[in-house]
């Protein structure tokens, strides 16, 4: 795949620099995009089109920093995540999904949990893009405080933040939905 994508540069600079990009980022993208699809080839599939949009627009990428690159590329997996999670939601019915005897080890087992996990999904899509990013890197992506705020280019204290508040959001969310506090 790589050899690929480095075809697609023009200079023996840019492609080494890309190479170096791709072989910092590739596990990081990869698990972020595993833990909200939960399928490999479809992670595989949203990590190899993030790092192609990189690729196409790679001369833009010269005023930027490792952090700055690194937190582009997140948020164009996350986005090409979406894009494949909404193309199976319109594909198959989303209760479907949770009820058709597939593995659903990772969602809790009774159904009133499902439907809470459902919402709080939905919930975290609806969120501006500043909230849902820190929830999606904090506990879809499982980085820590430290590497979101270095990933997003933003002080440890903003991210501090923004998690507090994009808890209220989902909280008051979950609660006007008719969900108690949990």
């Amino acid at each position: 795949m790589v050899m690929l994508l480095l075809g697609a540069l023009e200079t023996e600079e840019d492609r080494k620099s890309f190479e170096d990009i791709y072989e910092k980022n590739r596990s990081i993208m990869y698990n972020c995009a595993y833990s909200v699809l939960k399928d490999c080839p479809s992670a595989e599939d949203a990590v190899q089109d993030a790092f192609l949009a990189l690729a196409r627009n790679f001369e833009k990428t010269g005023s930027m920093n490792d952090s700055q690159i690194r937190s582009y590329l997140l948020i164009s997996v996350r986005n090409f995540c979406y894009k494949t999670y909404n193309k199976r939601k319109r594909e198959i019915a989303t209760e479907d999904i949770f009820l058709d005897g597939e593995d659903t080890s990772d969602i809790p087992c009774d159904t009133e949990n499902r439907e809470l996990y459902k919402k709080l999904f939905e919930l975290i899509r609806s969120l501006d893009k500043k909230y849902g990013d820190v929830i999606i890197l904090k506990y879809y992506c499982d980085l820590r405080d430290k590497d979101i705020a270095e990933a997003l280019d933003i002080s440890l204290e903003n991210v501090k933040v923004r998690l507090h508040r994009a808890k209220g959001l989902l909280k008051s969310g979950l609660k006007g939905d008719g969900y108690s506090d949990r």
